[in-house]
């Protein structure tokens, strides 16, 4: 787990993830609607403690913000810096390890990593909501889907995939490799072009954090796409909507602005597609709250009629 929180204590993935402007202006937004004045709120994974940071800005009588890495206690020197001390207490550890002698009326946590779920913080998102969060609490974010879509994208495929091998190299045939690429089921953080869908996005998870249980991430079941043109299908786009307060959406997917999370493409085995010929996708989404699994801890698996692929997302 050390190998795992390493990273977060390094200032350039803090400076990743502030300079998305999307997402930060999204969740200033989003704080300044839900906190109301006097509340005390809870901050999870406050990384810079720049959320923790907002909530005080917003009228919150008390935050308090945790984080298990070490960027901790470079949270707590800017906090001072910002003469923010006599609202923010800033705690330097394991979430589940926290007592506090009140209850929160808001928990807010930028707990979102690729698929949404790599990242294995949700199940300590949801034990802070089961131990601090107040009968009448609210959560920030509140809701989550998680869509999937298919795709036409053969400079994907071929460039940035396996389609790649089936080029002659110096008059060399690796052909072979594109099904061992393929079998592999590697996937990839990058913007994929709107036109390249092949029809709109359907839900693999829908979860209210209000109520949810780890487990109700797991989906298991068949989908069915109309495909808007006649194509290939040569791959699939995985991307999260979030619903941070009342007014405030965060869309991470093709038709929206971009941010560092970009959408996750997967490649899959081509087939042709006809415009309005239904395909039926057979789906098995799981994920695994094992923190020894962090970096494996979510698995798909996609079957389309003879084809059937799965993925590791990490």
């Amino acid at each position: 787990m050390d190998d795992y929180l390493k990273p977060y204590a390094g200032i350039e993935l803090q400076r990743l993830m502030v300079s998305d402007r999307h997402r930060t202006d999204a969740f200033h937004a989003a704080i300044n609607e839900a906190v109301q004045p006097g509340d005390v709120v809870l901050d999870l994974g406050t990384g810079t403690g720049i959320l923790a940071m907002f909530a005080a800005q917003a009228g919150a009588k008390k935050v308090y913000a945790i984080d298990e890495a070490d960027v901790a206690e470079i949270a707590g020197s800017l906090v001072k810096a910002n003469n923010l001390s006599d609202q923010i207490q800033v705690f330097h550890g394991r979430s589940e390890d926290l007592q506090l002698d009140q209850e929160v009326d808001l928990i807010i946590s930028e707990w979102l990593g690729n698929t949404a779920f790599t990242e294995s913080m949700l199940p300590s998102v949801l034990d802070a909501r089961d131990h601090n969060l107040a009968p009448n609490g609210r959560m920030l974010p509140s809701k989550i889907r998680l869509l999937i879509a298919p795709l036409d994208d053969p400079i994907l495929y071929n460039g940035a995939g396996p389609g790649f091998w089936r080029k002659s190299i110096h008059g060399l045939d690796f052909s072979s490799l594109q099904a061992i690429e393929l079998s592999q089921g590697q996937s990839t953080q990058i913007r994929v072009e709107p036109g390249a869908l092949l029809a709109p996005g359907q839900n693999l998870v829908d979860l209210d954090l209000l109520t949810a249980a780890v487990e109700d991430v797991n989906f298991e079941g068949q989908l069915e796409f109309a495909p808007v043109r006649d194509g290939v299908l040569n791959g699939f786009s995985i991307w999260f909507e979030v619903e941070l307060s009342p007014s405030v959406i965060l869309d991470t997917g093709p038709y929206s602005p971009e941010t560092h999370w970009a959408q996750t493409y997967i490649p899959f085995s081509p087939f042709p597609v006809r415009t309005g010929e239904p395909v039926e996708v057979n789906v098995d989404f799981s994920f695994d709250p094992d923190p020894s699994a962090v970096n494996q801890c979510v698995n798909l698996r996609l079957r389309v009629d003879e084809h059937e692929l799965s993925y590791l997302f990490g």
